[in-house]
């Protein structure tokens, strides 16, 4: 039997299981709850065991595996296990194993029936985070961060699945009752014309159902994404860091509350992501407040921890050695060295053609090599033209010009178009986007000409999407990256892999802001060392002065 101590029942009201409850039933909860206590490395279940309830995490790290131990995810504190599936004769489908000593608690089978019928709620979130975790097994999804979880993941309803078959069946049965006029006439033709309309409708039919599974919406442990594709022909990914999020909001219209699929608008700094067309929308909002809310929660332990190990330190009982990159991060010091001179043409040929590289711990994008092959194509038809030109005056194959003066004309044509070439790739190699541990930066350098700089500090920086629209961007993979800072917009155009330089950019931010976050933390824990040893300090010269005897420590007798 759990404890229902006010800290326990806080902690219930941060789980994600019970955000539906109001607030009076986790009392009556928590006395249901089993507590299991887990040494580092012991498995809490194995995949293949029969599911006889879930178990929620308080304290500690565990992990899952499958069966050919690969690791899947990691579970923390509020996280549920075992919620694979709300039929509870199925089998585990993972394997957890506690990394470090955990505390869990257990929620049998039977509780979770009692509750789900007599509060629907609860069984509308149960529904939603095994739906999630049924999704989240068959969706790839390769730019998510070492470090980040999923924690809820939905599709559109899928009666828009439905509404997406209805054209193509519609147009076969169309098909095959106006062949069964032609049969009569021509058998062949009639056969010929059908096995034609089952390919075009057959492809067009997994082609909508592809696009249907390649919409979705999901909210990780530190961004909340929209994830957007049509086959071929679009792609887009939008997403704002959860520390962003202001509000969430719901909105139905009558045919979405007659069908059962409402709008989930998450408001945050910059405008709205919108969770569009989603079933159990309720639910699905209440979830992400319960995220947004844990996302903000203070590990009171390690926190405890660091404190103490600042204390010894303070008072000199563990001093420990301080690395050059412990300095680097508190201080800012930057390591690294300056660029070496070198010569035109090492700096024009010593990165050719790349479209993405790192030097000095920034990270550097030019616009995809199909937006050069575009530029120099005019130049490189001229090119190829007057090499032609010449050619053939040199072999005498063209009559009647002065071959004194068509050849030094020749030259120069040969001359002016190999600059235009080497202008255009120049242009094409200072048109940049940078990404520092600190900021984006937008440069944009004419030859000879203006440059253009726009920078923004990753702080700042509120939401990121990218977008891939038609054909040859599909085919090639290079779209554009927008950034929100503020009320303006820096934008990265025809980019190699958008996606790529998306999670790049997000995975920058979470670092820096981690390392502000560790800096700030170890500021705030010196001053407070700095206090108890200033405390110690002036007690116990007061106490000398004064010759008091402290009273804790009274004389005997």
């Amino acid at each position: 039997m759990a404890f229902s101590s006010n800290s326990f029942t806080q902690f219930l009201r941060e789980s994600a299981l019970f955000s539906a409850l109001p607030d009076e039933d986790l009392p009556a909860i928590a006395d249901g709850l089993v507590e299991v206590e887990l040494p580092a490395g012991e498995i809490l279940f194995e995949e293949g065991e029969e599911v006889d309830g879930v178990f929620l995490v308080e304290t500690g790290k565990l992990v899952g595996f499958d069966q050919e131990q690969h690791f899947n995810h990691s579970y923390q504190r509020g996280d549920v296990l075992g919620l694979a599936t709300r039929n509870l004769a199925n089998q585990r489908q993972e394997t957890i194993q506690a990394q470090t000593n955990s505390r869990v608690w257990f929620f049998s089978g039977a509780n979770l029936q009692h509750l789900c019928e007599d509060r629907p709620a609860f069984a509308e979130t149960l529904t939603v985070l095994a739906n999630s975790q049924i999704m989240l097994r068959r969706v790839h999804m390769p730019w998510l961060e070492a470090d980040e979880r999923v924690s809820l993941i939905a599709r559109k309803h899928p009666v828009f699945l439905l509404f997406a078959l209805i054209p193509p069946l519609l147009t076969f049965a169309a098909s095959l009752l106006a062949l069964n006029f032609v049969q009569a006439e021509n058998a062949m033709a009639a056969l010929v014309g059908m096995v034609i309309a089952f390919l075009i409708c057959a492809t067009w039919l997994l082609w909508n159902i592809n696009n249907w599974a390649n919409d979705y919406y999901l909210v990780t442990s530190k961004r909340m994404v929209w994830v957007e594709k049509v086959s071929g022909f679009y792609e887009s990914r939008q997403e704002a860091p959860l520390a962003t999020l202001i509000s969430v909001g719901v909105k139905t219209t009558q045919l979405g509350a007659l069908l059962g699929y409402s709008d989930v608008i998450v408001r945050t700094f910059i405008g709205d992501i919108r969770f569009e067309r989603v079933a159990h929308a309720k639910t699905i909002g209440k979830l992400i407040e319960s995220y947004w809310s844990k996302s903000k929660h203070v590990d009171l332990e390690l926190d405890a921890r660091e404190i103490r190990k600042a204390l010894r330190e303070k008072f000199g009982k563990s001093p420990e050695e301080v690395t050059s990159k412990e300095l680097e991060e508190e201080y800012g010091i930057d390591s690294e060295m300056p660029y070496a001179e070198i010569g035109f043409f090492e700096w024009l040929f010593s990165d050719f053609l790349k479209v993405r590289y790192e030097a000095g711990g920034s990270i550097t994008y030019r616009k995809h090599w199909i937006i050069l092959l575009r530029k120099l194509l005019l130049a490189f038809t001229g090119l190829l033209l007057t090499l032609a030109f010449i050619i053939a005056m040199l072999t005498r194959n063209i009559t009647g010009l002065d071959y004194s003066m068509a050849l030094p004309l020749g030259l120069f044509l040969l001359l002016v178009f190999g600059a235009v070439m080497i202008y255009q790739y120049v242009d094409w190699r200072n048109d940049v986007f940078q990404l520092t541990p600190n900021q984006v930066i937008d440069l944009d350098r004419k030859p000879f000409g203006r440059e253009s700089r726009r920078a923004a500090p990753l702080e700042n920086i509120l939401s990121i999407e990218y977008e891939r629209r038609g054909i040859i961007p599909m085919l090639f993979n290079y779209g554009t990256v927008y950034i929100s800072v503020g009320n303006t917009q820096l934008t990265f155009n025809n980019v190699h892999q958008p996606s790529k330089v998306q999670q790049d950019i997000f995975s920058r931010i979470g670092t820096h802001t981690q390392e502000k976050e560790d800096r700030q933390t170890a500021q705030e824990r010196d001053r407070i060392a700095q206090w108890f040893k200033v405390f110690q300090e002036e007690s116990r010269d007061l106490l000398a002065s004064q010759d008091v005897t402290s009273p804790l420590n009274p004389p005997p007798g």
